[in-house]
């Protein structure tokens, strides 16, 4: 199993020291600023550090589709709380999203200690800015060869994990994001009961596309945000009537 440890700690209300490894030769330490300052700050940085050695440093040489196979040992309890979705710290949803969307299934466990970990007199700490070098949405961007950048939001991919009709997949974001990467996708007519929920739901209906392509059973529900984005909202598939 890929086991990233982490220790967080509070330096002040925006500032947070996070100490990591992986086995006992891979190490380091990142400082992190924080956008607006908060007495969980040791929680916000460690996952914000944990996304970034997760998906922008690699640190097991491939960014992780799904969190089978992975352990994360962290410093804070309520990090396992948020990936149960049992935590009273609501602020820290758009933090720990990703635990239950794209590392979904990971094994969390709680540990304080630093054996092992890199030595501040010995390590020079990689400095974060919170909102500069890391997204922290309740989504993740992917690009895609047909619809360009996705936003892939926990709705989304808790829709087609439901939906699917060929069973639950093990990696349902991995499982997903391969389909979208299809170059095949095009933009399919909407029917118009869909185009009068949606409007309902989001005041308008001229922002939302359905992506679908000819070998294919779904379709990928798109709404345009306010600034051009693509926001993947939903996902479904359709009935095909087997022939005789």
């Amino acid at each position: 199993m890929m086991t990233l440890t982490t220790v967080s700690e509070r330096i002040t209300d925006s500032k947070a020291r996070v100490y990591w490894r992986v086995g006992t030769k891979n190490k380091g330490i990142i400082n992190l600023n924080l956008r607006s300052p908060s007495e969980d700050s040791a929680l916000i940085g460690e996952l914000i550090a944990i996304q970034f050695l997760l998906f922008d440093k690699k640190i097991f040489d491939r960014a992780p589709g799904g969190g089978g196979g992975y352990k994360l040992i962290v410093s804070k309890g309520a990090i396992k709380k948020l990936a149960l979705g049992k935590s009273t710290k609501k602020f820290a949803v758009q933090y720990s999203s990703f635990l239950l969307s794209r590392m979904k299934g990971v094994t969390i466990e709680v540990s304080q200690k630093l054996e092992f970990m890199a030595n501040k007199e010995d390590f020079l700490p990689l400095l974060i800015d919170e909102g500069k070098d890391i997204r922290t949405q309740e989504y993740a961007e992917i690009i895609t060869p047909a619809m360009g950048a996705v936003r892939v939001t926990q709705h989304a991919v808790d829709q087609y994990e439901e939906r699917i009709s060929s069973g639950c997949p093990k990696k349902p974001w991995a499982s997903l994001t391969k389909r979208l990467m299809h170059p095949e996708l095009r933009i399919q007519p909407l029917d118009a009961k869909i185009l009068a929920h949606k409007e309902r739901r989001y005041g308008r209906s001229d922002n939302v596309e359905a992506w679908s392509h000819p070998t294919s059973t779904f379709t990928y529900l798109v709404v345009i945000d306010d600034k051009g984005n693509r926001v993947l909202v939903t996902v479904f598939e359709r009935y095909i009537q087997p022939q005789n």
